[in-house]
């Protein structure tokens, strides 16, 4: 990204008024992989009927009418599977002037559609970051496997040439590879097998158990995801501003895995908050408290609400679950840039 200063301007302008500056958006359940170590797909497997009481984009407008934002993942489920994404990406921008980070992560299933929108777009909003991640978890036989979907390998390979051949300054793709006990020792098969030849636009995460995941899963590390993160962190040379991010989280993840403990501040439910696709907002994606529902009370009352600095003060006493996701970890980082950056450099 050329312009990521910019992100961190307006940042700083939400930290100044004491606003909250990241909004995570699951647009919908839906989802057509069928992962091992995510059971969000089996939500309307179970209830079907759900899928109706999810925001519809008149919804969706009200709700970014009461916001400031200057960064918004839209997530899933599958995000692509909502025909009307590219429209609700346009709302948000409509209404926060201030939005400069614009990401949607994907497991690739749908290479034209995800292309089409991408470019449709970059033609249609002034967003300045706009990226997309793509999942990776291993080479074709073990992605599939775990993706649960013969043939996605192939889909998500096809999404990411697409999307390499978009030549925009303010747009890139990556790829997410998520450590787990399932993919030991695949980072660099998998990487190598899907032609990367430049690891700086590659990124990791740590499978965990979260509400989000509608997952309670408990082993889904051994030793062998340690040393999947050393090897990330060997991979990469990590020589621009905008890799110091994903460089901490991941010695971090390290520390995480190797049980050494390091104290950041958490800033979910102060700085960012996740909302579902039913309108239930909640202080991050892995904590089962929501704050309440925006179809019954603003999200404007709902920022400012009892329970909300209740839960605020749980989380800064560590009274919560501690996750360490990119999605909640990011922000905290660039929060606490100098105690984060000196604990992931202290052996």
């Amino acid at each position: 990204m050329k312009k990521m200063h910019t992100l961190a301007l307006s940042i700083a302008r939400a930290k100044l008024k004491g606003t909250p500056y990241k909004l995570n958006y699951a647009v919908t359940y839906r989802c057509n992989s069928r992962c091992r170590i995510c059971n969000t797909w089996k939500r309307y497997v179970i209830s079907p009927e759900k899928q109706k009481e999810e925001l519809s984009l008149p919804e969706i407008d009200s709700i970014f009418r009461e916001v400031d934002l200057s960064w918004l993942s839209l997530t899933g489920g599958e995000p692509f599977l909502r025909e009307d994404l590219a429209a609700i990406a346009l709302t948000a921008e409509k209404h926060n002037p201030h939005l400069q980070m614009l990401s949607i992560p994907t497991n690739g299933s749908l290479p034209d559609t995800i292309f089409k929108t991408a470019e449709l777009l970059l033609e249609e909003m002034k967003i300045p970051n706009f990226l997309i991640t793509i999942s990776l978890d291993g080479g074709e036989e073990l992605h599939d496997q775990l993706r649960g979907v013969k043939g996605l390998w192939k889909k998500a390979r096809e999404t990411y040439y697409l999307l390499k051949s978009i030549e925009d300054d303010r747009f890139e793709v990556f790829l997410e590879f998520t450590i787990s006990k399932f993919n030991a020792g695949h980072l660099k098969n998998a990487l190598d097998s899907f032609g990367v030849a430049d690891y700086s636009h590659v990124v990791v995460t740590a499978a965990h158990s979260s509400y989000f995941y509608a997952s309670e899963q408990t082993d889904l590390h051994e030793a062998s995801s340690l040393l999947q993160a050393h090897e990330y962190l060997s991979l990469q040379n990590f020589s621009t501003p905008e890799s110091v991010i994903p460089y901490i989280y991941g010695r971090l993840l390290e520390k995480r895995f190797k049980k050494i403990p390091f104290s950041l501040q958490c800033v979910s439910g102060r700085s960012s908050f996740f909302l579902d696709p039913y309108g239930f907002l909640y202080p991050c994606i892995s904590w089962d408290e929501p704050l309440g529902k925006v179809k019954e009370t603003s999200l404007r009352e709902l920022l400012r609400g009892k329970k909300t600095r209740s839960l605020i003060e749980k989380i800064k006493k560590g009274d919560c679950p501690r996750c360490w996701t990119p999605c909640e970890a990011y922000q905290t980082i660039l929060e606490n840039f100098p105690l984060a950056l000196a604990a992931a450099l202290l052996k």
